[in-house]
């Protein structure tokens, strides 16, 4: 009988949506190497937990390879213990990056973990059919193997002991891995619900503390050729069509798109695919940290499905040079989204709460800066003491005086073989610089930016009131204060915000996942009621569910700041115009609680024309855009965009679980309505 390996790279689908929706090209690869070099073999690919677990009953595998990634580690680890029970002779091997520093905690790691034979570190691609074919020459022998020495690994020995072997260099020539696409490996995921995920290469040229890839084994870049990746594009495009229509995404696993040169020529190959397959509509990628002018034509290729991504980080010079990072100047960056602002591109930033040397006050300074700067869209990350980075160790956790709790990861739960498990993060609450009070401050600007600003909802008011002087950071600072003073509904998404934050954080990994594990808490996780992913949860309920109260109270917000100007005063008949405005804003936005709903068309009566005042430049004296009596106005999708809506609204669904997940992937244009005048007022009252 052929030996059986069986590669898992898991991601929870217990919930009935997949939050690491990416095709498992790692262990694609793998298994890809293992095809060509050991044909006796027979090797299977997992990406979802039930199907392995079915297969495991069925067939326990000689084999069984585990990835260990932030999101999987607590499952990765159940399977290999429900392994060992189904056949105690299968040899498990783990790897991945989510493995301490230090090499006395990764031999820890191990120790606490009896079920796991191997961890293999670094990069896998070769190495996992090198450790199957000395397993089989050992006659499937753990003893025998145990008494081999295995490269860039951690091994078991018969006596329960664990050693560690030096880690390789990195493989240099990638291309001598097959492809997993070209080969037909990853056919079987084309299901609609992974999004196909390419490299273009391996490896970053920086030294950030943070990320995983910051550490110098890292530092050389090394490439796919091109004329594999233009294969691979156009194979994936054609099984889009063929396979899974309505999956629009591509994700590009570099740590730095668009920063070579070469880039350029890959972003015009995507042009091509998607004029052929009109695909992909959504690329997610993190592009490079310097050379904007490279990205943006990088960029300026793919039909605005990328949006343009300078990630900082910090702007605080102590925090950058304890993260071992630097940035553009404040001037540069404001001159980049010029250039990407004219070209009509969308660009999206980064900032990280809690790292080393940053206060409060530096924080919310960086925050005002990239609003003021026109940033459009901003992550506002909170710092993960990820295994693997420099930032995770001890040294580190000492030196700063990092204060961490544990969250359970969106979406990262389920029940297999009987067992409930959950996967969670370590996140950085306090530091030296930075109390708890002080966190939680900074998550309200967080949630203020994701409701208010992230999709540029309120646009047209914003230039209106930046016509008149007033700052954005000023508008921004002033819709978080009405939404807090408000005693709306809207002020009780707000409370529930902050008391979600403060729920969600445990002291240790075991008082989290007992907390969930209680069957009421482990359902309220199932219905999402409870452990989602609360910026991207309140986006969705503010975006769909919350609209009219967000755009009254943002709308208040401004008027606020126009009054203490003596704005409102001054400009003739402002109330109405500003009443339309308001209005305008709320009608032009699609939402609702189902899809016909969201899709159907809306009308309004207004006595200004807004699109002409618009198409004008938000001019500060908006009198001369009054109609001479009230029009009804017809508010409706696009015909594209309600296409793409539609079939996002089909994939996601319309509960505030699905599309939490989904809002990340439905583009801000595909919820602008079109207006167009359909009667006057008059002519709709007489008939």
């Amino acid at each position: 009988m052929e030996p059986q390996v069986y590669l898992a790279d898991l991601r929870y689908n217990y919930s009935g949506h997949v939050n690491v929706d990416a095709m498992p090209l790692g262990v694609a690869y793998m298994k890809a190497v293992m095809d060509r070099d050991l044909p006796g073999v027979k090797s299977r690919l997992f990406a979802y937990p039930d199907r392995l677990w079915a297969a495991m009953q069925e067939a326990p595998p000689d084999v069984l390879m585990l990835s260990n990634y932030v999101w999987n580690e607590r499952l990765s680890c159940l399977f290999a213990t429900l392994a060992k029970k189904l056949r105690p002779s299968t040899l498990v091997i783990m790897g991945g990056p989510n493995i301490p520093n230090e090499e006395s905690r990764q031999l820890d790691f191990v120790r606490t973990q009896p079920a796991i034979d191997m961890y293999v570190l670094g990069e896998a691609d070769f190495l996992a059919a090198e450790i199957v074919r000395q397993f089989l020459e050992s006659g499937s022998s753990l003893a025998r193997l145990a008494e081999t020495t295995i490269p860039s690994s951690i091994q078991r020995k018969p006596d329960g002991s664990v050693t560690i072997q030096p880690i390789r260099d990195r493989h240099r020539e990638v291309d001598e891995i097959p492809s997993a696409f070209m080969t037909g490996i990853l056919d079987e995921f084309f299901d609609g619900k992974l999004a196909p995920m390419i490299e273009t290469n391996r490896g970053c040229p920086f030294t950030c503390t943070f990320c995983v890839q910051g550490s110098r084994w890292y530092t050389k870049v090394h490439n796919f050729s091109q004329e594999r990746l233009f294969e691979e594009l156009d194979y994936i495009g054609s099984r889009i069509r063929s396979l899974s229509p309505t999956m629009g995404t591509l994700v590009i696993a570099d740590p730095n798109y668009g920063m070579f040169e070469r880039d350029i020529e890959i972003s015009g190959h995507i042009a091509k695919v998607q004029a052929t397959y009109a695909w992909p509509k959504f690329i997610s990628a993190s592009t490079g940290k310097n050379r904007p002018d490279r990205i943006i034509r990088a960029l300026d290729s793919v039909n605005s499905a990328m949006s343009f991504r300078q990630a900082l980080q910090s702007t605080n010079a102590k925090t950058l040079k304890y993260i071992k990072r630097s940035n553009i100047s404040q001037e540069a960056y404001a001159d980049v989204m010029s250039h990407v602002q004219g070209r009509g591109m969308r660009s999206v930033s980064d900032l990280i709460l809690g790292l080393p040397g940053e206060t409060l006050e530096t924080h919310l300074s960086a925050i005002r800066g990239l609003v003021n700067a026109r940033t459009h869209e901003l992550h506002n990350f909170q710092a993960m003491l990820l295994k693997g980075t420099e930032l995770e160790t001890v040294e580190s956790r000492e030196k700063f005086k990092f204060e961490s709790r544990f969250r359970v990861l969106p979406k990262q739960f389920g029940q297999y073989g009987g067992n409930k498990v959950f996967d969670m993060d370590e996140i950085v609450i306090a530091n030296e610089d930075m109390n708890f009070e002080d966190y939680i401050r900074a998550r309200k600007y967080g949630f203020a930016f994701s409701v208010f600003w992230n999709n540029s909802w309120f646009e047209d008011a914003i230039v209106f009131a930046e016509q008149h002087g007033i700052r954005r950071s000023d508008i921004l600072d002033a819709m978080l204060d009405s939404l807090e003073s408000d005693t709306s509904s809207a002020k009780l998404l707000l409370d529930q915000f902050v008391q979600e934050t403060t729920n969600e954080l445990f002291a240790s990994p075991e008082e989290c996942a007992a907390y969930y594990s209680s069957e009421e808490n482990f359902q309220r996780l199932v219905d999402g009621e409870i452990g989602d992913n609360l910026i991207y949860k309140y986006r969705t309920i503010a975006s769909f569910f919350s609209w009219p109260e967000i755009c009254r109270i943002a709308m208040h917000a401004i008027r606020g700041l126009l009054r203490d100007r003596g704005i409102v005063e001054s400009t003739p008949d402002f109330e109405s115009f500003w009443n339309d405005l308001q209005t305008y804003v709320e009608c032009e936005h699609a939402h609702g609680s189902s899809i016909e709903e969201i899709l159907s068309p809306v009308t309004a009566a207004l006595t200004y024309d807004i699109p002409a005042w618009q198409e004008a430049g938000n001019p500060k004296n908006p009198s001369g855009f009054r109609h001479h009596e009230i029009r009804n106005y017809c508010f409706q999708l696009g015909p594209k965009a309600a296409k793409e809506l539609q079939a996002a609204l089909q994939v996601w669904g319309v509960s505030v679980k699905g599309l939490t997940k989904g809002v990340t992937r439905i583009r801000a244009e595909w919820q602008v309505r079109d207006s167009r005048v359909v009667a006057t007022w008059l002519e709709s009252a007489t008939g």
